[in-house]
């Protein structure tokens, strides 16, 4: 069964915007994570449906993301505990601040017209235009609090000063030594009619949209040390830019942006780029991984597996937890909004994706989210 779709988030009628905020998309999920050929595990993930609710209308706010650590596992620790956190405090503030400003636009349109008229040039009030730039400044200031943590930040994800008691802490204390310790972020959140990535780093957001053999919508794009665009910025501030076992920051970083890596700064930045993208009934899921994955299948691959797997697979009742361990993967988590009740087909594509990517030689730790936008029976 398909749903209709939701009506984009402009300007509406207040009916029409309060059956959108009840409207149900369901929202199934499912993570796998592996360690693969590495020692050590620095990849982390973070789900939470229903994180929060959009102040203008209700509507239900998820949130999916992938952090992927280098250096060791503190920051990617720290954005899993804290990251989710931050953004709903940063979403709730941004929801106030949308409308009380929708509330001035409104008094001022009523005094226009009750003069017969309005200064010259004046903006008409624009739902869309003002609801994007409130989720842009949300998640901006989330990854800038996040990036501040880092570097009091212990292997357990706590922040503290003096370090952390836990048992981590031995490796937890590296990171105030260490100033190259950071970790990627993609962070993905679906509201209404609309999926909202805030990309740092070169993890992955990909939407597989239409029926097989349709080209993926990347939703995120690598920032690589050789990115035109990032080596002009690497290049203005000073740093360079050098090739030793591929193009990396100063010859130590193969990304341009992280959040931590304090003694690469100014080169390397915290800054996410972000990407509103509209949904529509096409859409089949959502692909978050980290660079263990996308190193060694495409998104064109990707989308092609997740999509063969939803649509094909009729699982009986299992354990996600054993379904994860079957596939070689850490515990990992699956679930479905409505209901909250257990998806394995969602784990069973994301622990597919990591189990290709392994097999296809990939050395580094893989993670992967996988989420379902449509409605299966």
């Amino acid at each position: 069964m398909e749903l209709a779709p939701l009506p984009p988030a402009g300007l509406q009628p207040e009916p029409v915007a309060a059956v959108a905020a009840q409207q149900v998309w369901p929202v199934a999920f499912g993570s796998v994570t592996m360690a693969g050929r590495m020692r050590i595990m620095e990849d982390t993930v973070s789900l939470h449906p229903n994180l929060c609710n959009w102040a203008a209308d209700g509507s239900p706010m998820h949130f999916f993301a992938v952090f992927d650590g280098h250096g060791g596992p503190q920051v990617s620790a720290l954005c899993r505990e804290r990251m989710h956190e931050l953004v709903a405090e940063e979403l709730e503030r941004e929801g106030a601040a949308f409308l009380r400003r929708r509330q001035a636009s409104s008094d001022a349109a009523r005094s226009v017209a009750a003069f017969l008229g309005g200064p010259p040039g004046a903006e008409p009030w624009s739902e869309q235009a003002e609801e994007e730039r409130a989720w842009r400044a949300a998640l901006m200031r989330s990854f800038r609090r996040v990036d501040a943590m880092a570097p009091l930040a212990c292997a357990c994800g706590r922040v503290t000063r003096p370090a952390c008691g836990c048992p981590l802490s031995v490796t937890g204390a590296a990171v105030r030594s260490n100033g190259i310790v950071g970790s990627t972020a993609v962070v993905a959140i679906l509201l209404r009619g609309r999926l909202i990535v805030a990309n740092c780093g070169d993890s992955r957001a990909v939407l597989c949209r239409g029926p097989e053999g349709t080209p993926p919508v990347p939703l995120s794009f690598d920032h690589k040390p050789n990115r035109p665009d990032e080596m002009a910025r690497i290049q203005a501030a000073g740093g360079r830019v050098l090739f030793i076992n591929g193009y990396r920051v100063r010859g130590i970083r193969a990304m341009s942006r992280a959040i931590g890596d304090r003694w690469l700064r100014p080169e390397v930045i915290a800054e996410p780029e972000i990407t509103i993208t509209g949904r529509t009934v096409e859409d089949q899921c959502l692909i978050l991984a980290s660079d263990g994955m996308r190193d060694v299948i495409d998104n064109d691959i990707a989308c092609n597996v997740a999509r063969q797997v939803l649509e094909d697979w009729n699982p009986p009742p299992a354990d996600p937890a054993a379904a994860a361990a079957a596939a070689g993967g850490a515990p990992a988590a699956a679930g479905v909004v409505v209901g909250h009740q257990e998806e394995p087909r969602c784990l069973r594509a994301a622990s597919l994706l990591g189990r290709l990517a392994l097999g296809r030689g990939t050395e580094d730790n893989i993670s992967v989210i996988v989420v379902d936008l449509k409605h299966r029976e």
